[in-house]
């Protein structure tokens, strides 16, 4: 990626700027402030749709045998 790169951490909730991965705590890179701003929302949406796919159908029966009741978003 060329240019500055954005990317948001998920410790302090805030966008940082760096060339380079700035801690094992932040997502992106994001080409934009803004992109890097939302991108926590965007995952969480990606992550609930693969949760109710079949895709996800063995990740949840493996999380049903092992007794994890606990919702995982």
């Amino acid at each position: 990626m060329s240019g500055q790169s954005y990317w948001y951490n998920l410790s302090t909730q805030s966008v940082q700027k760096a060339d380079e991965r700035p801690s094992e705590d932040t997502l992106g890179p994001f080409s934009s402030a803004a992109e890097a701003e939302e991108s926590p929302a965007v995952f969480l949406e990606h992550a609930r749709a693969w949760l109710e796919s079949e895709e996800s159908e063995p990740f949840r029966a493996m999380a049903e045998e092992s007794g994890d009741d606990t919702d995982p978003l």
